[in-house]
C-alpha cells in the first residue's frame, strides 16, 4: 500500500524503512544514527507528517537541539538520508535537507584549533590529576596519541610496535545503550597506525607492570568512559582550572585530540600525514588544523630571522606533570618547553 505524505509522519516513516537507512553502515554509525534519533530528531519532527518538514522548520528544530556543531551534523545527517527515501519514493518532491544553510568551515577551524591546549595547560592538566594515576595516564595517552576515548582505552599491548615506535588502532569501546560499553571496530572500520612519541614513553612503561591486556584501563583493569573518568578525576571540579576558552564551552577529553592533531600542524608535518595518522576520511578535516594564526605567523618569522631552531615539545612523562622540570631544561619552572 502506498504512504500517504500529509498522514504519514515522520517516525512511522522511518520505522519502515528504518532497515534501509542503516544498509552499509559501520555499527559505530549506526550507534550515532540512534543517539541522533533519539536525542534530537524524533523529539522534535518524528511527529510532523512528512510534508510538514520543511526547511526552516528543519533550521528552527535543528537551532534548539543540544550540543556541537558536528554533533547536530549526525542528525541532519540521518534526516537527510530519511527524507531522501521519501523523494525517492514519490512522497516528497525535494528533500528539505538540502536547502539548509551550510555552516561555514571557518567556524569549525576556529573551534577545533581555538579548543587545543598549550603546553602549559597540558602540563597543568596532568598535575591537577595525579591524585588519580589511572585516569591522569589516560589524559596523558589522550594528549600525546591523538586517539579518541574508546580508541585509546582499545588499545592492547599486542597492538604496540615499541621497535618501530608505533602502535595500531584496531578497535574502539563504544556505549551499547545499555549502560555498557562494547568493544566494536574502528570510526571508520579501519585500523591505522599513530606514533609513539618519546613522552609517551614514561606512561607506558608505568601500565605495563600492572599485568593488564589493555594498556590504558581503571584500577581494576576495565575501559574508561566519559562519564567514569569525569567521575575518577573529578573533571566537572578541575577543568575550569586548566582551559576556559573562548566559545563559553567547557574542557571536553576530545579536545586533547584537537591538542595532539594541532601540535603535528604547528610542527609543519603535511597534513597527508596527519590525516593518516588521525584517522580523517576526508584531506579536508585535516586542513582545519593547518591554519595558522597571525600571532604564529609572526613568531615563526621572528624565529626564522632570528635564527632560532626551536623545537616545540611535551617532555618529562608523569616526572614533569608532577615537579613542571623537562629533560631539556631541567631547571626551568614554567612547564614544558615552547
Amino acid at each position: 500500500m502506498r504512504l500517504d505524505p500529509d498522514a504519514t509522519t515522520l517516525a512511522e516513516f522511518f520505522s519502515e524503512f528504518r532497515a534501509l537507512v542503516e544498509d552499509g553502515l559501520t555499527s559505530n554509525a549506526r550507534q550515532a544514527y540512534a543517539r541522533a534519533w533519539t536525542l534530537r530528531v524524533e523529539p522534535t519532527l518524528g511527529a510532523l507528517a512528512l510534508t510538514e518538514l520543511r526547511t526552516l522548520t528543519i533550521g528552527k528544530a535543528k537551532a534548539l537541539w543540544s550540543g556541537s556543531e558536528s554533533t547536530k551534523g549526525d542528525a541532519i545527517a540521518l534526516l537527510s538520508k530519511i527524507l531522501g527515501l521519501a523523494v525517492m519514493d514519490g512522497l516528497l518532491p525535494a528533500n528539505p535537507c538540502r536547502s539548509l544553510p551550510r555552516t561555514r568551515g571557518k567556524a569549525h577551524e576556529a573551534e577545533w584549533t581555538s579548543r587545543a591546549l598549550d603546553d602549559l595547560q597540558v602540563r597543568r592538566m596532568l598535575a591537577l590529576t595525579s591524585f588519580h594515576p589511572f585516569g591522569q595516564r589516560a589524559l596523558a595517552g589522550l594528549a600525546f596519541t591523538g586517539l579518541r576515548l574508546g580508541e585509546l582505552v582499545g588499545l592492547r599491548w599486542e597492538d604496540l610496535n615499541e621497535s618501530q615506535g608505533y602502535l595500531t588502532v584496531r578497535r574502539t569501546f563504544s556505549p551499547d545503550g545499555h549502560g555498557r560499553l562494547e568493544e566494536r571496530p574502528t570510526k571508520s572500520g579501519k585500523s591505522r597506525q599513530v606514533p609513539i612519541l618519546e613522552e609517551l614513553t614514561p606512561w607506558l612503561d608505568t601500565a605495563r607492570g600492572l599485568g593488564h591486556d589493555h594498556v590504558f584501563t581503571g584500577k581494576l583493569g576495565g575501559p574508561f568512559d566519559s562519564g567514569n573518568l569525569a567521575r575518577a578525576l573529578r573533571w566537572h571540579a578541575i577543568r575550569d582550572h586548566i582551559a576556559v576558552f573562548a566559545d563559553g564551552q567547557p574542557l571536553r577529553f576530545h579536545d586533547l585530540r584537537h591538542t595532539f592533531l594541532s601540535r603535528l600542524a604547528r610542527h609543519g608535518i603535511a597534513p597527508a600525514h596527519i590525516q593518516k595518522v588521525a584517522g580523517h576520511a576526508s584531506i579536508t578535516t585535516t586542513e582545519r588544523y593547518t591554519h595558522i594564526s597571525g600571532t604564529e605567523a609572526a613568531l615563526a618569522v621572528r624565529d626564522a630571522v632570528n635564527g632560532a631552531n626551536r623545537e616545540v615539545t611535551f617532555r618529562g612523562g608523569e616526572h614533569a606533570a608532577n615537579t613542571g622540570l623537562t629533560r631539556q631544561n631541567p631547571r626551568k619552572s614554567g612547564g614544558f618547553d615552547l
